[in-house]
């Protein structure tokens, strides 16, 4: 009921095939750009932008044909990530179909990988650097009707000047051989050693040893300088708690090695009001008995608005009641015509003690289903309001006398004694 999931499956159910060597240039790689009307220079924020605006056309519930919508789905959930993207410009719809990634190997690459020509650098150099994560809070109205946030990011790039050597002179390490790591002993008491590796100091771990003559000018010989850039994350509507965004090779870039991913992941901000759970919403609302009796209208400040809500003829709200207003909750992330529901939990506000003049209370007596109330008379018992205070405690040392004969007499001396722990409450 909640998933959001990808829509219209029923369209998709052709089976594919997992065999096949397709080049790049026999596939197919403009067909997704033209069911969305752009180019290939669109970027996937703009592509999401179009797809809205396709949605209030062509979406079946507009009179547009369902198999149409369907494939327009398909194409923006595809060109708005990138790393899909990337598989579509290369592979086209068949790469996407067969589970390809962008780095996967081309024909000839996979031949010379069987015949064991390709070279154990050019595998290294597929590496990953690590991913970075960055939490964005977001407010529960920024959730509802989607958000564009702007992130300014501090990341590593590989230095272009040296193309990530350092500088024009690297030679390898004489302290680790090239291998970025040494052994040490450390000593832990007298004639007792312990052996163990770690990075090589000289080096930094590299395995490159870079002349001081030659370290590049622009880098240092760190071989990476840091980079400034703005990541635009566009929010969905309806995006879950802990979703995340991943915007691929955004993060820090080493020498030999892909950069690393920068994962945004949405935080929702406590709302004043709401609680959310999927795409449901509920909130408290404390009304008067009177209200809770003949009838209630209550204005809310809901998150798409001011809302007016009442309950149907008849309707007795009892203190603790929940009542349901259909499609007033969260959006469905994939599919955003679509609502949760709101649920309200009542309060009822009873009138305070003696604030009853006898005449209203006379004439609740008469319109107000019950037993019929029993005359007062001399022998009732009356109650009192109720405080914690009024608990009676077991306390032992109410029976501090008897205990203080029990051990004077001496016809009990040397008998065992036997002690109750009764409790009352």
């Amino acid at each position: 009921m909640f998933g959001g999931g990808f829509p219209f499956h029923e369209f998709f159910s052709g089976h594919h095939s997992h065999g096949g060597n397709d080049s790049p240039e026999e596939a197919d790689t403009d067909k997704f750009y033209q069911l969305l009307e752009v180019d290939k220079n669109t970027s996937c924020a703009d592509i999401k932008k179009k797809y809205r605006v396709l949605a209030k056309t062509k979406h079946p519930d507009k009179g547009g044909d369902p198999k149409l919508f369907a494939e327009i789905t398909h194409a923006a959930e595809i060109l708005s990530d990138t790393e899909k993207r990337k598989v579509y410009d290369k592979y086209g719809e068949k790469g996407i179909n067969q589970g390809m990634s962008a780095h996967d190997h081309g024909p000839q690459d996979l031949f010379e990988m069987l015949s064991g020509r390709q070279g154990r650098g050019k595998q290294q150099g597929e590496r990953k650097a690590p991913d970075t994560n960055h939490k964005l809070v977001v407010s529960l109205h920024d959730l509802y009707h989607g958000v564009t946030k702007k992130l300014s990011i501090n990341r590593n790039r590989v230095c272009l000047d040296c193309k990530g050597q350092g500088g024009s002179k690297v030679n390898v390490c004489s302290e680790c051989k090239g291998r970025g790591h040494v052994k040490k002993l450390v000593q832990l008491g007298p004639g007792m050693y312990s052996q163990s590796s770690g990075p090589c100091d000289e080096c930094r771990g590299v395995g490159k040893s870079i002349d001081p003559k030659y370290k590049c000018k622009k880098c240092k010989g760190a071989r990476v300088i840091a980079e400034k850039k703005i990541i635009e994350v566009q929010v969905d509507k309806g995006c879950p708690n802990h979703h995340k965004y991943t915007f691929y090779g955004e993060s820090d870039e080493e020498p030999e090695m892909r950069p690393g991913d920068f994962v945004v992941v949405v935080e929702e901000a406590e709302h004043p009001v709401f609680k959310r759970k999927k795409a449901d919403l509920a909130m408290e609302y404390k009304i008067s008995l009177k209200e809770a009796l003949t009838g209630y209208k209550i204005k809310i400040d809901h998150l798409d608005g001011v809302k007016i809500i009442e309950g149907p003829p008849g309707d007795i709200v009892k203190p603790g009641d929940i009542r349901t207003i259909e499609e007033l909750g969260m959006p469905l992330m994939k599919t955003p015509y679509k609502f949760g529901n709101l649920f309200i939990h009542f309060e009822v506000e009873f009138p305070t003690p003696q604030s009853l003049p006898s005449t209203i209370v006379e004439g609740l007596l008469k319109v107000l289903p019950g037993d019929k109330v029993l005359a007062q008379g001399e022998g009732a018992l009356k109650t009192i309001p109720y405080d914690k205070s009024q608990i009676t405690e077991n306390n032992t040392a109410i029976h501090s006398d008897y205990k203080e004969d029990d051990e004077e007499d001496p016809r009990l001396s040397g008998a065992r004694r036997v002690q109750c722990s009764g409790t009352i409450f």
